[in-house]
């Protein structure tokens, strides 16, 4: 059997996987295989299987999971890539795309799930018993990740186990989420008893064991069951092939770190088959177009190399922010000076021109499209003389002057400058579930059930040990066994550790802290350096939340040129009344003639 991406291109040439149509729960999905016509021998089996992986392989211009992260304090979207700026700034409404698209894909996902359980009895005696055990378990997981999602955008939702043709079509109301999470727990202990522990190299991207347990661990710690949370985790790190941490986390998000251990789940992309734009928008102008982009309240919650925010270490010079920072901040976003897709990073708009590297030597200067310039500017250049006229303004730069390094494949943005394939079909595989998580995991939980002991500081340092690895700095070791203490810590390392992977709308909505961090003005870095933040000796206040609050700070609404102030890019509101729910979309309410209600303040 193949690896999943090459399945779906030879089941893509079978079965059609068309965009949902507004149905109710798209109960009659046209790209499922009907019971009179498939579901008789293993084969068949297996390509219906695709068709449920498929709907976890969605895609709005962006993987799901990056999506997902532009809608929380992480970032910045210049151009409403996926339509995130909606949810950002407090004018979701029940028609908007992005609270549509997920709901569509993922019950398309249930409904296949359901097609396939219902159906796939009629092909046991011509299927090997194991295979077909494992087909079963792996459906049973998939459903229950797609109601897992489903359930912690819009909460309670309709919940159906069994395949619906339209003419036995019973309109069903939304279900307590209380009862969906029970009912998926279960699948998925029902699965994790029957799948290997881990997948084979040819077979990456399938569920396995530790998968399993891994997503019911998560699903128990989102709804604070944390006994579960921390059993289930136990299960993946007592396993009889207990996953590890990649010892270096930049490459861990490169090519490197594909079918690494950590890595429990992933999806995988294959040019002619199914590719995604995220390289492209995430790119800086040396091959990309900066759309989504860190802001600066992510950078500054990164750690000192002491284990310390920023505003408690009297070490952090913030003239020089970047210096002595947990190894994570420039292994996951491109800084000021950095090198990244063969050429120094650089916005100051007087930074025309700019380094070409190779091989880690400067080797030709050129100029910079990522300078903060306005059009018509004349700049010589004072490294060679050449004179340059910039061709156009902050449209050309990522206004917050950072760049996700995370998924970014840098070595396609650089091959697309001299004529190689586009980023915008990038084959980057994206991470759904890793085993740090399951680490981090199993720690909060056993914060929250308040039974610390030192396996809690255990699994705390291992991750950031991994993130210290060839740092040149030794990482700093928690030992605290305050509850308050961990609580914050354990916080601050989430964010860090997972950033752009798409967990933070669930962790700022479970620890109820949305409503703060998102009723914010996002903040770029200065354009022209951080010397007057320096010589103010500013540095931001960060509460026990994890709020960074910019009050005093030089800060200003963008402009062309740039400046020494902070940059303001965009009012964000949170109604804590009615934004902890995405709306249930009004074409399903509308199809159910209200049978389906509304969530609260919509």
């Amino acid at each position: 059997m193949k690896n999943i991406k090459y399945i779906i291109l030879i089941s893509l040439s079978l079965l059609v996987f068309p965009a949902c149509e507004d149905n109710v729960l798209n109960l009659e999905d046209p790209g499922s295989p009907t019971d009179a016509t498939f579901f008789r021998t293993e084969a068949q089996l297996e390509v219906a299987l695709t068709g449920v992986y498929e709907s976890l392989n969605y895609v709005r211009s962006v993987p799901f999971p990056q999506l997902l992260d532009h809608t929380t304090d992480y970032a910045y979207n210049r151009g409403n890539v996926g339509g995130t700026v909606a949810v950002t700034t407090g004018g979701v409404t029940s028609t908007e795309g992005i609270i549509n698209g997920f709901w569509d894909s993922f019950y398309t996902g249930i409904q296949r799930a359901n097609n396939l359980l219902t159906n796939m009895p009629k092909a046991e005696e011509a299927s090997d018993p194991g295979r077909y055990e494992q087909i079963k378990a792996e459906a049973l997981f998939l459903r229950a990740m797609f109601y897992s999602y489903l359930t912690e955008l819009y909460g309670d939702v309709p919940f159906r186990t069994e395949v619906t043709s339209l003419e036995e079509l019973e309109i069903k109301s939304r279900t307590p989420k209380a009862e969906i999470v029970a009912s998926i727990i279960a699948d998925l202990e029902e699965a994790a008893s029957i799948l290997p522990p881990t997948q084979s190299a040819n077979e990456r991207g399938r569920a396995s064991a530790n998968a399993a347990n891994a997503l019911i661990s998560r699903i128990a710690l989102y709804n604070e069951d944390y006994v579960l949370a921390e059993s289930a985790a136990l299960k993946v790190m007592n396993s009889a092939e207990t996953p590890s941490l990649f010892p270096d986390y930049e490459a861990l998000f490169t090519d490197a770190g594909i079918g690494s251990s950590e890595v429990l789940l992933d999806i995988s992309y294959i040019n002619g088959t199914k590719t995604h734009s995220l390289s492209q928008v995430q790119g800086s102008r040396f091959g990309g177009w900066c759309q989504l982009v860190p802001s600066q309240q992510t950078v500054d919650s990164y750690e000192t190399v002491n284990g310390l925010p920023i505003d408690e270490d009297p070490a952090y010079d913030p003239a020089n922010p970047f210096e002595n920072r947990d190894p994570r901040l420039a292994a996951s976003i491109a800084l000021p000076n950095n090198i990244w897709t063969g050429h120094i990073i650089q916005q100051h708009s007087d930074s025309i021109a700019t380094w070409r590297i190779e091989d880690g030597a400067k080797v030709e200067r050129v100029f910079n499209p990522n300078a903060a310039n306005p059009a018509g500017r004349k700049i010589i250049d004072p490294v060679d003389g050449t004179e340059y006229v910039t061709g156009g303004a902050n449209r050309f730069t990522a206004f917050t002057g950072y760049f996700w390094k995370k998924f970014s494949d840098a070595p396609r943005l650089l091959g697309s400058l001299t004529g190689g394939p586009s980023p915008l079909q990038s084959e980057q595989t994206i991470y759904l579930m890793r085993y740090a998580e399951v680490l981090l995991n199993y720690a909060e939980a056993k914060i929250e059930a308040g039974t610390i002991d030192a396996s809690v500081l255990n699994a705390l340092n291992d991750v950031r040990e991994r993130a210290y690895n060839n740092s040149g700095f030794a990482f700093p070791a928690v030992t605290t066994t305050d509850q308050a203490e961990l609580r914050k810590i354990i916080r601050r390392e989430r964010k860090v550790e997972f950033a752009d992977e798409g967990l933070r709308l669930f962790d700022i909505r479970r620890w109820g802290v949305a409503e703060k961090v998102m009723n914010t003005t996002v903040f770029g870095g200065p354009a022209n350096g951080f010397s007057k933040i320096g010589s103010l000796n500013y540095v931001p206040n960060i509460d026990d939340d994890g709020y960074i609050d910019y009050t005093g700070a030089p800060s200003q609404p963008r402009v062309e040129m740039g400046n020494l102030d902070y940059r303001e890019l965009e009012e964000r509101t949170f109604d804590a009344g009615k934004h902890y729910l995405w709306p249930i979309p009004q074409a399903e309410i509308d199809a159910t003639e209200n049978v389906v209600t509304q969530n609260p303040g919509y």
